[in-house]
């Protein structure tokens, strides 16, 4: 296979690789979580098409830093030769300062590419929210797997909003302009007070803040794993793990309904701070592995239930995604856009 040396605005050379007649710009990904970190590789040609490579995980509690877990992914054979890839692209939990180190939530040390790129100096590396991941991927939608939630009618050029439950609540605003123009706003909304205000909910704050001594109710603690199990509990008495809950109930049960109501709550609320009028897509594992939660008329009326503005949110386009590869998906794309020659 042969290449072609080029040089970034930035003044790093790097290999792009060629096939036949077409240039192939090599990204690995990765995809860093609290229980499982994945990383797969992704060749783009000039005309755009994308092929993926080898898709390797690791348990991220096994590794004892941040560099061991890189190091361990970049020397693993299935990721091949470390010098092969253009561009390495790392998505993570929580809030990324300056584009090079952050904080992961139920993970016990921090992300920092500092060391990576000192030892890496021709590859472009970068550090990004993992939900800014999932919201490149989105850009990318007949590459992803995904269900109707609400069929819609997109306003073109508008902003697409991203919400997914998982340990915790993620999301992200994006919006695409011309080009490879494209504007990502990572949140942490996940940690924003959630509005309880229904009267057969108010029991269902207090014992939430009784148990877990919190001063306030935030969107991570109610809508996402832990926080279903915390309903069922509240509801039938039975302390149980998210995986044991939604095999003890379905679409009708009472839990789906509060649960639902308080999922299309959340997406409601972000929705509107960020008028996002383009689209709504539901990710993470909770409702990917579970659509009944979200894909129902609770979801779709709480959604709705807003006096001068329910017009709007019945045409936005909801779609559940149904692709445990997305943050891997929109790292890919990230690194294709931010890779400068």
């Amino acid at each position: 296979m042969l290449y072609l040396i080029i040089e970034r605005k930035d003044g790093i050379r790097q290999k792009i690789w060629r096939s036949g007649e077409a240039y192939m710009q090599r990204i690995l990904t990765a995809d860093i979580g609290g229980t499982y970190s994945r990383f797969s590789g992704f060749t783009f040609s000039d005309d755009g098409a994308i092929s993926r490579l080898n898709t390797i995980s690791f348990i991220t509690g096994s590794f004892s830093s941040f560099n061991d877990l890189i190091k361990g992914a970049l020397m693993n054979p299935g990721m091949g030769d470390v010098s092969s890839w253009d561009t390495i692209v790392i998505a993570v939990p929580g809030l990324v300062r300056e584009g090079v180190h952050g904080i992961l939530p139920n993970v016990p040390w921090m992300a920092d590419i500092r060391t990576l790129t000192t030892k890496m100096p021709k590859t472009a590396i970068y550090l990004i929210n993992d939900f800014v991941a999932q919201g490149y991927a989105c850009l990318m939608e007949k590459q992803l797997k995904q269900d109707v939630v609400q069929a819609g009618r997109a306003e073109d050029g508008g902003t697409i909003a991203v919400v997914g439950a998982g340990t915790g609540l993620g999301h992200c605003a994006i919006r695409k302009g011309a080009g490879d123009c494209i504007c990502a706003l990572p949140s942490e909304a996940g940690h924003a007070a959630f509005p309880f205000y229904k009267d057969d909910e108010i029991g269902f704050m207090e014992y939430l803040l009784k148990i877990n001594g919190t001063s306030y109710p935030h969107n991570d603690l109610v809508v996402s794993g832990p926080g279903l199990s915390h309903l069922h509990a509240w509801l039938t008495g039975g302390t149980l793990p998210p995986e044991k809950v939604v095999s003890r109930i379905g679409p009708e049960s009472e839990t789906t309904e509060f649960f639902a109501r308080f999922f299309a709550r959340a997406c409601r609320n972000y929705v509107l701070s960020t008028l996002s009028t383009s689209a709504l897509y539901i990710t993470g594992g909770v409702a990917m592995k579970n659509p009944f939660l979200v894909n129902n008329d609770y979801f779709r009326e709480e959604f709705a239930d807003v006096l001068h503005y329910r017009d709007m949110l019945e045409t936005i386009p909801i779609s559940l995604v149904r692709d445990e590869d997305i943050g891997l998906l929109g790292a890919a794309l990230y690194g294709r856009v931010h890779l400068r020659v």
